[in-house]
């Protein structure tokens, strides 16, 4: 069991637990099937994650959402396909969902803008890791990137850093361009998508509109959201893809292996992990939309030696 706290809105974090929970007065009873019980207080718990081999009573979802917190089922993957969301007048997920639908456009174009600059940021470093060209022409297009990205700068640097990257003018980046395991696109395409079941975690974790996106607004994309804050971690599953294609790795278990782990490595030279910056960085969404903090951070990605690792 894990436990993510930012400042109230805390998280307990059940999906990759073997065992049950239960519920005694004013708290939960966890039961580990390795490991001494515990109980925990349920008081200042916003949101509960469930996985498969969570078995929880009734009493306990009873007591879960009496206290106006939100539950969120996962897959084996830790992605969210369901919830249980309070009744309550005053749902702490209700008041954050309603913030952000009054979000104005400026302060999303704001946001969008700093998702992008981090993620350029974070090409540029895997150009000079790399040993690429134009890392310093990614950096001097940061400086351009204005609210809401009008002159398109993402475009730009894209062009410019698959070209460099791949040392290819004719490379294309096209998602869902590869169905061969072993071509660039879809080692891409695969390491993304473990990405996006972190950010979709994250998100449904945050109580936030899943639906309701910065950038991405797509009308029957459930996971708006989720798709605008995976481009800052992009980066790192470029890192890993490079890395894969120079060691000419063609075993396909162990391509995934790798990518799997690129998705869940170091991000930070604080040592948290992707998804745990995924959830900080929609937490940090939560807490700009509601007026709690003025400023949104966006860590870009870092090459190990530059983290210590």
């Amino acid at each position: 069991m894990g436990s993510i706290e930012i400042e109230k809105w805390q998280i307990l974090d059940f999906t990759g637990f073997r065992g049950s929970v239960s519920s005694i007065q004013g708290a939960l009873v966890v039961r580990p099937e390795e490991g001494e019980e515990r109980s925990v207080p349920i008081s200042d718990v916003a949101v509960v994650l469930f996985g498969v081999d969570t078995r929880f009573s009734a009493g306990s979802v009873h007591r879960i959402l009496r206290n106006d917190t939100a539950i969120i089922f996962c897959d084996w993957k830790g992605v969210p396909y369901g919830h249980a969301y309070p009744w309550g007048n005053h749902t702490r997920v209700g008041a954050r969902q309603i913030a952000q639908a009054n979000a104005s456009i400026p302060a999303r174009k704001s946001v969008w803008a700093r998702l992008i600059k981090a993620k350029v940021l974070g090409q540029a470093e895997v150009l000079d890791f790399f040993g690429r060209p134009n890392g310093k022409r990614l950096r001097e297009l940061v400086k351009d990137i204005r609210s809401g990205d009008p002159s398109n700068i993402e475009g730009q640097a894209a062009r410019i850093y698959w070209e460099s990257l791949w040392d290819d003018q004719d490379f294309r980046r096209i998602p869902g361009g590869g169905d061969d395991t072993f071509t660039i696109n879809a080692m891409l395409d695969y390491g993304y998508t473990i990405l996006r079941g972190h950010a979709m975690r994250a998100v449904a974790a945050s109580g936030l509109i899943s639906s309701l996106g910065v950038a991405h607004r797509g009308r029957s994309n459930p996971w708006n959201l989720a798709d605008d804050f995976i481009e800052p971690f992009r980066p790192a599953i470029d890192y890993s893809v490079y890395l894969l294609v120079s060691e000419c790795v063609d075993e396909e278990c162990e391509i995934r292996k790798r990518l799997v782990n690129a998705a869940g490595d170091v991000f930070t030279a604080t040592r948290k992990s992707i998804p745990a910056e995924m959830t900080l960085l929609a937490q940090h969404y939560g807490q700009l939309i509601e007026g709690d903090i003025g400023k949104f951070g966006v860590p870009s990605w870092k090459p190990p030696s530059k983290l210590g690792l």
